[in-house]
């Protein structure tokens, strides 16, 4: 159940996994993912965050070996402070989008309502492989 003072319109969940964000001027790499949701992410990074509004794109590595598992979005960053950033997912890619959903219905504590927000939600792009 979705408390009531809840704005958010998908569930976090917490989740250390290794992570890059990367913009048009630098990379950002990330051992430490702070939360996770289908349409975003917080990470802690010891670098200059770059500013509000800036594009970029997201992997977070699953799993490396024997086959790599990789999330794959783009988005924006929509909150930056030193020592954190949030991104706001606009793209995610067919197989990333699957891989997402069942990160959060692994890792949430109410699935029942993960699946029922997933019905509800169809606001995210999923990202058309390249022809």
């Amino acid at each position: 159940m979705k408390p009531e003072n809840e704005k958010r319109a998908f569930v976090r969940v917490p989740f250390r996994m290794g992570t890059t964000v990367r913009t048009s001027d630098r990379t950002i790499r990330s051992g430490s993912t702070l939360d996770v949701s289908m349409n975003g992410l917080r990470v802690a990074t010891t670098e200059i965050v770059p500013p509000e509004g800036t594009f970029c794109e997201v992997e977070i590595v699953l799993s490396e070996a024997p086959e790599p598992v990789i999330i794959e979005a783009r988005g924006s960053i929509v909150r930056s402070k030193p020592g954190t950033l949030a991104v706001h997912f606009s793209e995610v890619d067919v197989d990333s989008y699957e891989h997402l959903r069942q990160l959060i219905l692994n890792n949430t504590e109410d699935p029942e309502r993960a699946e029922k927000e997933f019905g509800a939600h169809w606001g995210i792009r999923t990202a058309r492989p390249p022809e």
